[in-house]
C-alpha cells in the first residue's frame, strides 16, 4: 500500500532522529496495532472480558434457572445448611467487597452452623486456588477447612449457591445443583465498563430474577428496578480497629489521606490529583497529603512534590493506624456504592470530602457529617481548604461522622439478610434505617 506524502514526511522525521528513536516508534506502533500473530487479539477491554470469561448460557439454562428461582421464592421458609460461593481469585482478602462476603459466610457458619464451600470461578491455577484458601482461613478462623475448588471442578449439590462478582452470575445461572440462588451485589458492575459487550451481558444478569443481597439500599433499589428481588443491608465498621486517636491529633500540618487508584476509573484518580495539586499549591507546608489504595510512583504523574503514596496497605490494622492520624479523607465514587473509605474515615475521626452522588446521600450529608460538592477540582479544593482553615468545622463534622457510623452493627445487618434468604421475612423489606435526605448544597 502506497504511503501518502504526509505519512512519508512523518516516517522520514522519525528516521532522521536515529535508530534508537526509530526502534521506539516501531514498538509504540506495534502496541497500538498488534499483528494477527500476537497472542492477544486487538479487542477493547469490554469485548476481551466477554471473550475470556465463562459467560456460556443457552435457552435451556435460562429456563431451568427460572424454575429454580420461582420454586425458591415460592417456598416460604427454607432450611439452608450448605452454601456454595462463586468467588474471584482475589489477591487481598482485606479488600472491602471480598471481606464483606466472607464476613457473611463467617456469620452464617458461626451463628447458624452453615457449611460453606467456594469455587474460584475465574481460575484453575493451583497457586490462585491456594492463595484464596489461605486468605479465607487467615481472615476468618470459622472458615478454616472450607473446600475451595478450581473453576473446572463440578460443584456438588447445595442448599444455596451465591454468585459474587457479576462475572460469575452466568455460572450461577447454568448451575443446576442448588435449591436457592442469590447474587451478592456490592456495586453496579455494568457501570465498570463503557456501553458495550461487557455492560450488556453483566446488565442482563440483573434481569434473570435471581434474588440479590445488596450492599446498601440504593443498590437494592436499582436491582429491584430490573425486576428482580433484593434484600439490602447497611455496611458497618469494626470499631475495635477504626476509632479516633486517643488524645487527639498532635500539632503539625493538616493531614489529608486520598484513596487514589489510577487503574480504577470509578475512583476518579485524575480528579483527585488535580484537586490536590490546587490544595498543595495554595497551602504548601501547612498540609501533608498521603495517598493509599494502589502502588504507583507519584513522580510518573508529576506529583512528587504534592503527595506521598503508601500504596496498597496489607492489613486492615495498617489502614486503621493510618486513618486515625489524618484530619481529612478524600475519596471519589462514581458508581452506586460509597466504598468503605468514608465509613472508615468517619469511624477514625477524619472528615470525608467526596463528590456529589445521589446513590450515597444516605451516608454522606453535606455540612452535617461530610463535605460533598460537584466533581470539579476547584470546588473540591475549596471544600478541603475550608477544613484546613477551620478547626471548629473539622471537629464538628468529625464528631457527627463518628456518631453516624456508630449506629450500625455487622451482626444486626447480616442477621437481617439471613432472615430474608431463609424466608423468615420478605426480600423487599426496607433496610434497617431509611435513607436520610441530603442537606442543601453549600
Amino acid at each position: 500500500m502506497a504511503l501518502s506524502r504526509k505519512r512519508l514526511r512523518y516516517v522520514g522525521s522519525i528516521l532522521s532522529q536515529g535508530p534508537t528513536e526509530a526502534g521506539y516508534a516501531f514498538f509504540r506502533a506495534r502496541r497500538r496495532r498488534r499483528n494477527l500473530a500476537d497472542d492477544e487479539s486487538d479487542l477493547l477491554p469490554s469485548d476481551r472480558l466477554v471473550a475470556s470469561t465463562d459467560f456460556r448460557v443457552n435457552a435451556a439454562d435460562l429456563l431451568a434457572n427460572s424454575k429454580v428461582v420461582a420454586a425458591y421464592l415460592g417456598a416460604g421458609r427454607i432450611e439452608i445448611r450448605t452454601v456454595r460461593w462463586f468467588v474471584p481469585g482475589f489477591y487481598l482478602v482485606w479488600g472491602g467487597g471480598v471481606h464483606t462476603l466472607l464476613r457473611f459466610a463467617d456469620h452464617i457458619a458461626r451463628h447458624h452452623g452453615v457449611h460453606n464451600s467456594f469455587t474460584v470461578f475465574d481460575s484453575d491455577d493451583p497457586a490462585v486456588v491456594g492463595r484464596v484458601r489461605e486468605g479465607i482461613a487467615r481472615a476468618f478462623p470459622a472458615l478454616v477447612g472450607a473446600p475451595v475448588d478450581p473453576a473446572s471442578a463440578e460443584p456438588g449439590d447445595c442448599d444455596a449457591a451465591i454468585a459474587t462478582a457479576w462475572e460469575s452470575a452466568w455460572r450461577l445461572v447454568r448451575f443446576r445443583g442448588a435449591r436457592a440462588k442469590l447474587l451478592f451485589l456490592q456495586d453496579w458492575e455494568p457501570d465498570f465498563y463503557p456501553a458495550g459487550s461487557a455492560s450488556a451481558m453483566l446488565g442482563e444478569a440483573a434481569r434473570q430474577g435471581i434474588p440479590a443481597v445488596a450492599n446498601t439500599a440504593a443498590l437494592g433499589d436499582a436491582y429491584r428496578a430490573q425486576g428482580s428481588p433484593a434484600v439490602s443491608f447497611q455496611p458497618a465498621v469494626d470499631h475495635e480497629l477504626f476509632h479516633p486517636l486517643e488524645g487527639g491529633r498532635p500539632d503539625g500540618p493538616v493531614r489529608v489521606v486520598f484513596y487514589g487508584r489510577p487503574r480504577t476509573p470509578r475512583n476518579a484518580f485524575g480528579l483527585g490529583l488535580e484537586t490536590l495539586r490546587r490544595v498543595k499549591r495554595h497551602y504548601g507546608h501547612a498540609v501533608e497529603i498521603i495517598c493509599v489504595g494502589e502502588d504507583w510512583d507519584p513522580g510518573q504523574y508529576g506529583a512528587a512534590d504534592v503527595l506521598t503514596n503508601l500504596g496498597m496497605l496489607e492489613s486492615l490494622a495498617a489502614v486503621a493506624d493510618l486513618y486515625r492520624t489524618c484530619d481529612i479523607g478524600l475519596v471519589f465514587m462514581l458508581t452506586r456504592h460509597p466504598s468503605y473509605q468514608p465509613l472508615e474515615f468517619m469511624a477514625s475521626g477524619a472528615v470525608t470530602v467526596s463528590n456529589e452522588n445521589p446513590y450515597t446521600r444516605w451516608l454522606l450529608e453535606h455540612e452535617r457529617n461530610a463535605l460533598v460538592c460537584p466533581p470539579l477540582p476547584d470546588l473540591l479544593a475549596t471544600q478541603i481548604g475550608r477544613l484546613i482553615e477551620d478547626p471548629g468545622l473539622r471537629e464538628r463534622l468529625a464528631t457527627a461522622g463518628r456518631e453516624r457510623v456508630l449506629d450500625t452493627s455487622w451482626d444486626d445487618e447480616l442477621e437481617r439478610v439471613w432472615r430474608a434468604i431463609t424466608g423468615e421475612q420478605p426480600f423487599d423489606e426496607p433496610a434497617t434505617a431509611a435513607p436520610r435526605s441530603a442537606a442543601p448544597r453549600g
